[in-house]
């Protein structure tokens, strides 16, 4: 969410049961730099009345992040987002129907007819595509749900699936720089996802443009780590 991050927190609300909620900053829609936490930081926070602003209803304003000093690992972290919103379909990710102006196109809702803005599925297949841009790479995706249904031309936001790709990028060179990190990300690391028990992405919606919400790949997981990078030499 540039400029700044846009967080999203697990609250239990029963045994093996979890519900998402974006705590808002005091005064902002976003957090600014420098932003002390970290993917898995246990944090506490006083929440006040939800914002009027539907589909967003996971929005609170809150007083501010502390630490607990707690902290959740990926596979820990899976397993609740697992019990938090799922769906194996379109319609359930967000209560409603999802709209497409082509086949490849992203997709949209309509921010009258979505219950909710957020929600994980386990995807049964993953392709990316990467797009240069004069600011710099851009990152998409295209994902297949349970129900066999797709998701195309997916905008990738997850802060550190963009990292990776700048730090792919430094190490290929400056040379057809766009279609071979995307060959990369297609090859050994898209092996690395589907193979991976942490697979779940987390689908959101970015703030209504007219009557469209679009849809983006918020975070993907498993998240990419230092060792994938060890691929690009051998």
């Amino acid at each position: 969410m540039a400029p700044g991050y846009c967080v999203i927190g697990l609250e239990s609300v029963g045994p093996d049961s979890f519900r998402s909620v974006r705590p808002l900053p005091p005064q902002r829609n976003a957090w600014r730099d420098p932003f002390a936490f970290k993917r898995g930081d246990y944090v506490r926070c006083q929440l006040r009345a939800a914002p009027d602003r539907p589909p967003h209803f996971e929005d609170r304003q809150s007083d501010g992040l502390r630490r607990t000093g707690g902290f959740l690992g990926e596979a820990d972290l899976v397993r609740c987002l697992k019990m938090a919103e799922v769906s194996i379909d379109l319609d359930g990710l967000f209560g409603c129907s999802v709209q497409s102006r082509t086949a490849r196109g992203n997709c949209w809702v309509s921010p009258s007819t979505g219950c909710r803005s957020i929600c994980g599925c386990v995807y049964g297949n993953i392709r990316f595509r990467v797009f240069e841009d004069p600011q710099g790479l851009k990152l998409r995706a295209e994902m297949v749900l349970p129900s066999d249904e797709s998701l195309s031309s997916l905008p990738v936001v997850d802060r550190d699936w963009n990292r990776f790709l700048q730090q792919v990028a430094e190490r290929l060179g400056t040379v057809n720089i766009g279609s071979r990190s995307q060959k990369f990300l297609n090859g050994t690391i898209r092996n690395a996802l589907l193979d991976s028990p942490n697979r779940i992405a987390r689908i959101g919606l970015a703030r209504a443009q007219g009557d469209q919400c679009w849809l983006m790949l918020d975070s993907l997981f498993p998240q990419p780590t230092e060792d994938w990078l060890g691929a690009l030499s051998q």
